[in-house]
């Protein structure tokens, strides 16, 4: 009896190392012309993220434990695309960092699939072309479009060397990809055209009967998981028309009830967390209700958090001190700035977004010149782009107090406003005390009107009810 007790535990020790030995998996690779130190590699949730070296030759070699199969990210300066990664299957990829989309090639285990989604992209993109002409376009035009790209991405399925599992699986994918360019079309055409296009009553029924519990998608496609938040959007807007009495906790509530995943469950759910935020009477209320539909610590901890900065966030609180790098020189506190007010700005070197309002930034800078308010930029950039930060703050020459956060999103400035998405722009009185935690962007119309409703000569702050 001792023996066999013995023999099982040695069996379940073996188990275990196997089980631990399977999940392993090897991504290495080359980089050509790399500016870069680091790859950093995640998963569709960040619950995993970390940074591999790339030595001086180019060369990386990341060994992951992959808790589940799917589609990862992968990210060599502000470019990222993803790779196919299996439990126990190693891949190579050989990329030129001057041409990185259309340069990847992979070898080793998952080559074949990996080579094929690179083809596939090239191939979505030759189709696609100027999003401008692609969706700007009559509807009948648009829908012949993209009709014609979803079935040259499944001929291409079907003409690959790809295994009989993984062609069933691509066609999968290539039903969400169209599905999602399909949604996308009144996004595009309104933001280009200046005006809605006209759209039957019933478009986005295919959006709202969509499957909301298909785990394996989830992890496989980013279109499907930006789905599950167009069913959210589309699927409320519906029910709440035909039913006045329902709330939006009540409607995810009962459309989550009998969804398996935890990732799409809780990725329909997320959506809610747009309640944790400053003027809402009712938080402490929705707090409760919305907490048990989460299942992992991990988005009941986003929660909280969300719920806390929204009750250390309100207008009339004293804001949490910061002690950041200057880049004039020396290290600045909020206290420098009392007596001023002060227009924040939260960005990141590798931020298309936060770029692309650095022109407004620099023109409100201009136009408030003498004025009683301060403009500043805080970076919060990995300690690894540093010197993109000291070399960006010149060559964009916005102007303002220019910071640098070495903690980034860790550190308790970044936390206390729960700083996730950026840019992210918040204001504070002459005494460090918050007027709003999300202002006016500087290329919203409104930003001027903002500052200058909290804004008089004497420099002392008219608080609004916002």
């Amino acid at each position: 009896m001792k023996n066999k007790l013995l023999f099982l535990s040695f069996f379940l020790m073996l188990l275990g190392c196997s089980n631990s030995k399977s999940s392993t998996i090897v991504f290495s690779g080359t980089v050509k012309n790399c500016q870069d130190d680091f790859i950093t590699i995640s998963n569709y949730n960040s619950t995993m993220r970390k940074d591999f070296p790339i030595d001086s030759l180019g060369s990386f070699r990341a060994e992951l434990n992959v808790e589940n199969n799917g589609n990862y990210f992968f990210k060599i300066g502000r470019p990222y695309s993803t790779v196919r990664l299996k439990k126990g299957k190693n891949i190579h990829l050989d990329i030129d960092a001057d041409d990185f989309f259309k340069s990847r090639q992979y070898s080793g285990d998952l080559s074949i699939v990996n080579n094929f989604n690179v083809e596939k992209s090239a191939l979505r993109s030759k189709f696609v072309g100027d999003p401008k002409d692609y969706f700007v376009v009559p509807l009948p035009e648009f829908l012949a479009k993209i009709k014609v790209t979803k079935e040259a991405v499944l001929e291409l399925i079907n003409k690959s060397s790809l295994s009989e599992e993984d062609k069933k699986l691509e066609k999968r994918i290539a039903e969400y990809d169209y599905l999602q360019t399909y949604n996308n079309y009144q996004k595009f055409y309104s933001y280009h055209k200046k005006k809605d296009a006209e759209l039957p009553g019933d478009y986005y029924q295919p959006i709202i009967d969509l499957d909301i519990d298909d785990d394996e998608m989830f992890k496989h496609s980013s279109a499907y998981r930006n789905l599950i938040v167009a069913n959210y959007r589309h699927g409320s807007k519906k029910a709440m028309s035909l039913d006045s009495s329902l709330t939006i906790i009540d409607f995810v509530s009962e459309k989550i009830s009998n969804v398996k995943s935890v990732d799409c469950r809780e990725q329909f759910a997320s959506m809610l967390m747009r309640k944790m935020k400053q003027g809402n009477e009712n938080i402490d209320e929705d707090y409760q209700k919305i907490l048990p539909l989460f299942s992992s610590d991990r988005m009941k901890n986003k929660l909280e958090a969300k719920y806390r900065s929204a009750l250390e966030t309100v207008s009339g609180k004293e804001a949490v001190d910061f002690d950041y790098e200057n880049f004039s020189g020396g290290r600045t506190t909020l206290k420098d700035f009392y007596g001023k007010l002060v227009y924040i700005d939260v960005w990141a070197t590798w931020c298309g977004p936060c770029l692309k309002e650095m022109p407004s930034l620099k023109e409100l800078i201009t136009d408030y010149k003498g004025k009683n308010i301060e403009f500043v930029s805080i970076s919060i950039d990995n300690k690894k782009d540093y010197e993109k930060w000291r070399k960006m703050v010149p060559e964009k020459n916005v102007g303002g107090v220019q910071l640098y956060d070495a903690e980034g999103l860790s550190s308790s400035f970044m936390k206390a406003f729960n700083v996730g998405l950026i840019p992210r722009f918040m204001m504070l009185d002459s005494k460090g005390k918050i007027i709003t935690a999300n202002a006016p962007r500087p290329s919203s119309g409104e930003v001027r009107g903002y500052i200058d409703t909290h804004l008089n000569g004497s420099g002392i702050i008219k608080f609004s009810s916002n």
